[in-house]
């Protein structure tokens, strides 16, 4: 590990695998140190304790990456639903066979984190309402273009979008079957696809 950033950069990366596998609560930081082959110090240094190392992952892994998604929606030539349903179709590059069985990074630390500290409480939704955000601008856009029916309500619409992925993610991890979360995406491309004007 040649400098700062470096170092802090792959504990950040380490931890969250370390929660992907194991849950926060399941986070041992004393375990990712010595795999790590820094000190403690050098890990204090960074991150003052658990708490903030998982915030940390939160703001700066987690977010980005679902985010990133949706931010190229409006962006580009070409349709605005396509795009959409382009985004929607990279979720199940995301899900393999080799780790179905672990869920959605970002649905687990919902469902492990929300009802236990505020802290990933409200960054947790702001995630969620971020990407909800860029989805239902896409479909405001794409209604506004005559792609979409008028009728279709954007905010509901953006909400059953993510729920449904989530969905997806959820019950193809309890089957660990990667093939149940492509059906759940054939079957929400579809029913977007139905709303087309």
């Amino acid at each position: 590990m040649s400098t700062n950033m470096d170092t802090r950069t792959q504990i950040l990366q380490h931890i969250f695998e370390a929660i992907k596998l194991h849950g926060y609560q399941g986070l041992r930081t004393d375990k990712v140190i010595a795999e790590l082959g820094v000190t403690k110090g050098a890990f204090y240094h960074y991150f003052p304790d658990k708490q903030s190392v998982g915030y940390a992952v939160t703001d700066e892994i987690i977010a980005p990456m679902y985010i990133s998604n949706w931010s190229n929606l409006l962006t580009g030539s070409g349709s605005v639903l396509e795009h959409l349903l382009a985004a929607i179709q990279r979720q199940t590059c995301y899900v393999t066979d080799g780790n179905v069985h672990l869920g959605c990074p970002l649905n687990n630390l919902i469902q492990e984190m929300s009802p236990l500290d505020e802290g990933f409480r409200l960054r947790l939704r702001s995630i969620v309402e971020r990407e909800r955000a860029l989805i239902e601008a896409a479909i405001k856009f794409a209604m506004d273009a005559g792609e979409l029916k008028p009728d279709v309500d954007p905010n509901s619409l953006s909400l059953f979008i993510l729920s449904a992925i989530e969905g997806c993610y959820s019950i193809a991890k309890s089957l660990q079957r990667k093939s149940v979360f492509d059906e759940g995406v054939v079957h929400l491309k579809a029913y977007l696809l139905s709303l087309k004007q």
